[in-house]
């Protein structure tokens, strides 16, 4: 009888052990896809202050006679992160919102006439977005990373001035 019962006792023991090595596999099953999902937005924080509006009334301003917005974006240092970026410009409790990327000309062109670029490292381009019916209340910029995702308004301008 001794021995038996020395031997429930091991075998309890390793079923526990095995209990305790499958509950943590379920939970990391559970957990890892979690942390991987919150980290992939940590790139926005690279970009975020580094793709701006200038606030220039010659460059960033409202043409009324034409129904264009014309917008100075400033891209700084951000090196193989972005693809582009996106403008919104709300007004009359509405929006309108256009995607700069590289060869796009979806109701955006650039001011100096030619092909839609995205401004290098430390360079600022300007564009006009067409079908603006009312002066703007704000004007947003939102970074559009390398694999598609769009984060959070990197600059808004609140005070629109008429060209």
């Amino acid at each position: 009888m001794v021995n038996k019962k020395a031997q429930s006792q091991i075998v309890g023991s390793v079923i526990l052990i095995l209990i305790v090595i499958a509950a943590a596999i379920v939970i990391m099953g559970f957990v890892t896809p979690f942390i991987k999902d919150q980290l992939s937005g940590t790139d926005c924080l690279e970009v975020l202050d580094k793709i701006a509006i200038k606030n220039n009334p010659s460059y960033t301003c409202y043409e009324p006679t034409t129904t264009n917005m014309s917008v100075q974006i400033l891209i700084g240092d951000v090196v193989n992160l972005t693809k582009g970026f996106q403008i919104s410009v709300e007004s009359e409790g509405s929006s309108k919102s256009v995607s700069v990327i590289n060869g796009t000309s979806d109701d955006v062109y650039m001011r100096n006439g030619g092909v839609v670029e995205v401004p290098g490292r430390n360079e600022e381009r300007t564009y006009i977005i067409t079908g603006i019916n009312s002066l703007p209340d704000s004007v947003s910029v939102y970074p559009i990373l390398n694999n598609g995702n769009t984060c959070d308004a990197s600059d808004v301008l609140n005070s629109i001035v008429s060209c």
